[in-house]
């Protein structure tokens, strides 16, 4: 009975075992039939989806290689990306990329590049419809498709820019009450489409017949403000200097510096402002005493009137650089008894005047001058004149670690007693250029050095007959570069002259370039270089009549378009010859 019992349950164990394999296969069967149609599928797709893959891949290899067709064809030609002929295809001739007309097949990928042109708003946004056509910006769109199976398709959009179009963003002012209003215009450089705005008044509140005489202006690195110092003459001795800021769209923050009665001295700028590191701006002026004073404006208000150095006389003109990357001043100072003098703010105080001269030819022109050295922030040069009968710039060096003034160094004599002399600094080696206009009506410019010394470049005198007045008819400015500049000047005709400077040769063109021919006599020029850029900004006044144009640095050319870059008439309502009445400044912000 025992026995047979076990082969009973070993029996049914076997019996339970195959039922148990039965299930476990058609589970396995039922599994087996849901998830291989999956797998084949999946299968399927990551072949499919690799091969797209592949495809994406080569497309976008063509993608890019368009793009940069187009960026190498802009930094040859700007004038070979045009919207004419859209699309285009690249075009490689062997030595350099082109564009031509149509879209092309590259093993089975079709590819081309549509060139549409760009509008901007008036805020300088480009907009869908409207606006100002920008000539300097293109919307390039590349695209490359795939027929497949399956098909599909990349495409990229970007904006280029002319390369040699910088943006020229500026603010000018100029007198246009003649002598007997205190009318100011302004007119903005729009960066866009490189047109002037209308011209409109600044800030009200001057009083109604002060005519201005002089005009400064200054552009903020730190926020969208630009600061406007004026100098008026009311009647024949009532004298005033104000101050009001710009903020970008609307001018405020008006302030009388100082006034006086006084019937002398009217063609002179005894007042400079200049922008610290810390982004203040101070405005030093004259109130028409000994001792200087000055202000400043922090961005939001007006700081109380305070003292600089005693000068030891009333200022005539007044030069006030800080220097770059600190909150440092120097001022320089000609005044009523031919001083030439200077004092030092070191951040926080003023230093006692030093005095270098005590002489010069009149005590009515702009016989001295400063600047920093844009090579070595130390260094700062000074010119001026050391005697009655002096005929030649003297020059010194100051060095800000501590050691002070160096000697003087005596300039070339380009005979004649000295008149108006102007100095400005060049990048790239510790050198100035400082030109000077002499009693005889000769320009002549000289190189000079932080040593101190002097060079005489060739062809350094530009003209022996220049116009005859007491304010400086030339101006020197270098290119942002520091290897060319110029110098543009009046030889008593209606057609201004300039001439450019090559620092490796040390040379002046032989021959001067005539710029377009004004109403009048050149009298009074000012050059503003645009930093980041080989441009220069010139404005010249015949007296009561002020034009503009751009110096294109690159090519060494003036502008003919867009007409705001090219030779433009502003106002015709100036106050006076011998007056810079007018200015121009970049924006740094």
């Amino acid at each position: 009975m025992k026995s047979h019992r076990v082969v009973s349950c070993q029996l049914s164990v076997v019996s339970c075992k195959v039922g148990q394999s039965l299930v476990e296969i058609l589970i396995a069967l039922g599994l087996a039939s849901i998830l291989l149609p999956a797998l084949l599928t999946g299968l399927v797709a990551s072949r499919e989806g690799k091969a797209q893959e592949g495809q994406r891949l080569a497309a976008t290899a063509l993608l890019r290689q368009a793009e940069e067709a187009v960026r190498s064809v802009r930094e040859n030609s700007w004038a070979s990306i045009t919207s004419t002929g859209s699309p285009f295809r690249p075009n490689d001739n062997g030595s350099s990329w082109g564009l031509l007309s149509g879209s092309e097949i590259i093993q089975g990928f079709t590819r081309q590049i549509a060139i549409a042109d760009v509008n901007r708003d008036s805020n300088c946004n480009i907009t869908a419809s409207g606006g100002t056509l920008d000539p300097n910006t293109k919307k390039i769109t590349t695209a490359v498709s795939w027929t497949g199976p399956p098909s599909g398709n990349v495409t990229s959009t970007e904006y280029l820019t002319n390369l040699s179009a910088k943006p020229k963003r500026g603010l000018l002012v100029y007198g246009d009450g003649g002598t007997t209003s205190n009318a100011i215009k302004y007119r903005t450089l729009n960066p866009c489409d490189g047109t002037w705005s209308t011209p409109n008044p600044t800030a009200s509140g001057i009083f109604s017949t002060a005519a201005v005489r002089a005009a400064r202006l200054y552009s903020s690195p730190t926020r969208n403000e630009k600061i406007l110092v004026t100098r008026h003459v009311a009647g024949t001795n009532n004298q005033f200097i104000y101050a009001q800021v710009f903020n970008g769209s609307t001018w405020g923050n008006l302030v009388q510096l100082s006034s006086w009665s006084s019937s002398s001295f009217l063609n002179v700028r005894n007042f400079d402002g200049t922008y610290l590191t810390n982004g203040d701006f101070m405005v030093v002026y004259s109130d028409n005493s000994v001792t200087p004073k000055y202000r400043i404006w922090n961005g939001s208000s007006w700081g109380s009137q305070t003292n600089t150095a005693n000068v030891g006389a009333i200022p005539t003109y007044i030069v006030a650089k800080a220097r770059p990357s600190t909150n440092e001043v120097m001022m320089a100072t000609f005044d009523q008894t031919s001083d030439t003098n200077t004092s030092y703010f070191n951040g926080s105080s003023w230093s006692a005047a030093v005095q270098h001269s005590t002489a010069a030819p009149t005590t009515t022109k702009e016989h001295i001058d400063f600047t920093w050295s844009p090579q070595n922030s130390l260094k700062g040069a000074l010119v001026y004149p050391n005697g009655g009968s002096d005929s030649t710039q003297n020059l010194k060096v100051w060095t800000a670690n501590g050691s002070g003034w160096s000697s003087t160094s005596d300039a070339p004599n380009l005979g004649g007693r000295l008149g108006p002399v102007d100095i400005d600094g060049r990048k790239g080696a510790e050198t100035f250029m400082s030109c000077q206009k002499n009693a005889n009506n000769k320009i002549g410019c000289f190189l000079a050095n932080t040593t101190p010394g002097w060079s005489t470049p060739q062809n350094n005198t530009l003209t022996n007959n220049t116009e005859g007045g007491i304010q400086r008819s030339y101006n020197f400015a270098f290119e942002d570069s520091g290897s060319e500049g110029i110098v543009v000047y009046s030889d008593n005709t209606s057609t201004p002259k300039l001439k450019k400077y090559n620092s490796l040769s040390n040379s002046f063109d032989g021959s001067p370039s005539n710029l377009n021919t004004l109403s009048g006599v050149l009298t009074t020029i000012r050059s503003r270089p645009l930093s980041g850029s080989e441009d220069i900004f010139i404005l010249m006044a015949t007296g009561n009549t002020l034009y503009s144009l751009l110096w294109d640095g690159t090519n060494n050319a003036v502008y003919t378009s867009p007409a705001g870059q090219a030779f433009t008439t502003h106002g015709t309502n100036g106050s006076a010859t011998t007056d810079f009445w007018y200015d121009f400044v970049w924006d740094k912000y």
